[in-house]
Protein backbone atom coordinates (compact mmCIF):
# COMPACT_ATOMS: atom_id res chain seq x y z
CA UNK A 1 0.00 0.00 0.00
CA UNK A 2 2.96 2.33 0.74
CA UNK A 3 4.42 1.84 -2.61
CA UNK A 4 0.93 2.46 -4.44
CA UNK A 5 0.83 6.14 -2.05
CA UNK A 6 4.20 6.94 -3.05
CA UNK A 7 3.54 6.02 -7.03
CA UNK A 8 0.30 8.59 -6.85
CA UNK A 9 2.48 11.33 -4.82
CA UNK A 10 4.95 11.41 -7.72
CA UNK A 11 2.77 10.47 -10.67
CA UNK A 12 -0.01 13.75 -8.83
CA UNK A 13 2.96 15.70 -7.96
CA UNK A 14 5.21 16.29 -10.33
CA UNK A 15 9.03 17.59 -9.49
CA UNK A 16 8.50 21.15 -10.16
CA UNK A 17 5.56 21.18 -7.32
CA UNK A 18 8.72 19.72 -5.08
CA UNK A 19 11.31 21.68 -5.99
CA UNK A 20 12.44 25.07 -4.88
CA UNK A 21 12.44 27.02 -7.67
CA UNK A 22 11.56 30.79 -7.65
CA UNK A 23 9.60 32.72 -10.08
CA UNK A 24 11.76 35.73 -9.49
CA UNK A 25 15.69 36.23 -8.57
CA UNK A 26 17.01 39.26 -6.63
CA UNK A 27 20.21 40.59 -7.68
CA UNK A 28 22.86 42.93 -6.85
CA UNK A 29 23.29 46.05 -9.34
CA UNK A 30 26.03 47.86 -9.04
CA UNK A 31 25.28 51.73 -8.56
CA UNK A 32 25.73 54.29 -11.75
CA UNK A 33 28.12 56.70 -9.62
CA UNK A 34 30.70 53.73 -8.28
CA UNK A 35 30.81 52.16 -12.10
CA UNK A 36 31.95 55.57 -13.24
CA UNK A 37 34.36 56.12 -10.40
CA UNK A 38 35.80 52.95 -11.30
CA UNK A 39 36.22 53.64 -15.29
CA UNK A 40 37.49 56.49 -14.33
CA UNK A 41 40.46 55.37 -11.99
CA UNK A 42 41.34 52.69 -14.70
CA UNK A 43 41.42 55.38 -17.59
CA UNK A 44 43.58 57.88 -15.02
CA UNK A 45 45.72 55.36 -14.28
CA UNK A 46 46.91 53.92 -17.52
CA UNK A 47 46.76 58.01 -18.31
CA UNK A 48 49.77 58.31 -15.71
CA UNK A 49 51.33 55.32 -17.96
CA UNK A 50 51.48 57.37 -21.04
CA UNK A 51 48.33 55.39 -22.99
CA UNK A 52 45.23 56.55 -24.03
CA UNK A 53 42.75 54.08 -23.73
CA UNK A 54 39.16 53.32 -23.06
CA UNK A 55 37.61 52.08 -19.99
CA UNK A 56 34.08 49.83 -19.71
CA UNK A 57 31.86 48.96 -16.91
CA UNK A 58 28.95 46.59 -17.78
CA UNK A 59 26.02 45.11 -15.05
CA UNK A 60 26.05 41.38 -14.21
CA UNK A 61 24.15 41.03 -17.77
CA UNK A 62 26.62 42.28 -19.78
CA UNK A 63 24.78 45.43 -20.25
CA UNK A 64 27.20 48.77 -20.44
CA UNK A 65 26.69 50.50 -17.54
CA UNK A 66 29.43 53.42 -18.00
CA UNK A 67 32.54 53.67 -21.21
CA UNK A 68 35.01 56.57 -20.93
CA UNK A 69 37.56 56.98 -23.24
CA UNK A 70 41.01 59.47 -22.77
CA UNK A 71 40.72 62.22 -25.26
CA UNK A 72 43.40 60.79 -27.27
CA UNK A 73 42.03 57.89 -27.01
CA UNK A 74 41.52 55.63 -30.53
CA UNK A 75 38.43 55.08 -31.88
CA UNK A 76 38.52 51.19 -30.87
CA UNK A 77 39.58 51.42 -27.89
CA UNK A 78 36.15 52.21 -26.37
CA UNK A 79 34.44 49.11 -27.45
CA UNK A 80 37.28 46.61 -27.16
CA UNK A 81 36.74 47.96 -23.68
CA UNK A 82 33.30 46.93 -23.12
CA UNK A 83 33.93 43.82 -24.67
CA UNK A 84 36.39 42.81 -22.60
CA UNK A 85 34.34 44.01 -19.45
CA UNK A 86 30.90 42.01 -21.22
CA UNK A 87 33.28 38.93 -21.36
CA UNK A 88 34.85 38.97 -18.27
CA UNK A 89 30.68 39.39 -16.65
CA UNK A 90 29.73 36.77 -18.72
CA UNK A 91 32.40 33.77 -18.09
CA UNK A 92 33.09 35.27 -14.38
CA UNK A 93 37.07 35.31 -14.80
CA UNK A 94 39.58 37.88 -15.97
CA UNK A 95 39.63 37.74 -19.56
CA UNK A 96 43.90 37.12 -19.37
CA UNK A 97 42.68 33.59 -18.02
CA UNK A 98 40.46 33.12 -21.03
CA UNK A 99 43.09 34.12 -23.41
CA UNK A 100 44.95 31.00 -22.07
CA UNK A 101 42.07 29.01 -22.28
CA UNK A 102 41.03 30.31 -25.61
CA UNK A 103 44.64 28.71 -27.48
CA UNK A 104 44.25 25.58 -29.75
CA UNK A 105 43.58 22.68 -28.27
CA UNK A 106 42.09 23.64 -25.20
CA UNK A 107 38.77 25.45 -24.94
CA UNK A 108 39.60 27.22 -28.44
CA UNK A 109 35.40 27.72 -29.03
CA UNK A 110 35.38 30.40 -26.68
CA UNK A 111 37.33 32.40 -29.78
CA UNK A 112 34.20 31.42 -31.70
CA UNK A 113 31.19 33.02 -29.01
CA UNK A 114 30.02 35.69 -30.35
CA UNK A 115 31.47 39.59 -28.90
CA UNK A 116 33.85 37.83 -26.62
CA UNK A 117 37.60 39.17 -26.67
CA UNK A 118 39.93 37.00 -24.76
CA UNK A 119 42.68 39.43 -24.51
CA UNK A 120 43.61 40.68 -20.78
CA UNK A 121 41.78 43.64 -19.76
CA UNK A 122 38.92 42.34 -18.37
CA UNK A 123 37.80 41.52 -15.08
CA UNK A 124 34.69 40.79 -13.27
CA UNK A 125 33.47 42.85 -10.40
CA UNK A 126 32.52 40.36 -7.66
CA UNK A 127 31.07 41.82 -4.40
CA UNK A 128 32.99 40.74 -1.19
CA UNK A 129 30.39 37.98 -0.68
CA UNK A 130 31.11 36.83 -3.90
CA UNK A 131 28.68 38.02 -6.15
CA UNK A 132 28.99 38.77 -9.73
CA UNK A 133 27.81 42.48 -10.25
CA UNK A 134 29.35 42.63 -13.77
CA UNK A 135 32.80 43.62 -15.59
CA UNK A 136 35.21 45.95 -16.08
CA UNK A 137 37.56 46.10 -19.19
CA UNK A 138 40.29 48.81 -20.59
CA UNK A 139 41.57 48.61 -23.83
CA UNK A 140 44.33 50.60 -25.31
CA UNK A 141 47.28 50.38 -22.39
CA UNK A 142 49.85 48.72 -24.12
CA UNK A 143 48.94 45.09 -23.83
CA UNK A 144 46.86 43.04 -21.57
CA UNK A 145 48.66 42.99 -18.70
CA UNK A 146 48.97 46.65 -18.03
CA UNK A 147 45.20 46.68 -19.12
CA UNK A 148 44.48 44.63 -16.18
CA UNK A 149 46.65 46.35 -13.87
CA UNK A 150 44.39 49.74 -15.05
CA UNK A 151 41.00 47.83 -14.71
CA UNK A 152 43.00 45.99 -11.51
CA UNK A 153 42.91 50.19 -9.88
CA UNK A 154 39.82 50.51 -11.42
CA UNK A 155 38.31 47.96 -8.86
CA UNK A 156 40.82 48.89 -5.66
CA UNK A 157 38.80 52.38 -6.06
CA UNK A 158 35.00 50.87 -5.51
CA UNK A 159 36.68 47.66 -3.60
CA UNK A 160 35.53 49.28 -0.32
CA UNK A 161 31.90 49.71 -1.58
CA UNK A 162 31.46 46.31 -2.58
CA UNK A 163 29.42 44.62 -0.03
Amino acid sequence: MRRISIFLCVLLFPASVFSQSAAMHTVAVLDLQIAMRAALRAVEVCTEAGHQVGASVVDRFGVEQVTLRSNMGGAHVAETARRKAWTAASFNMPTLDLDTLAEPGRAWGLVTVPGAVTLGGGLPIVSQSGELLGGIGVAGGGGGDNEAQCAKAGLDAIADQLK
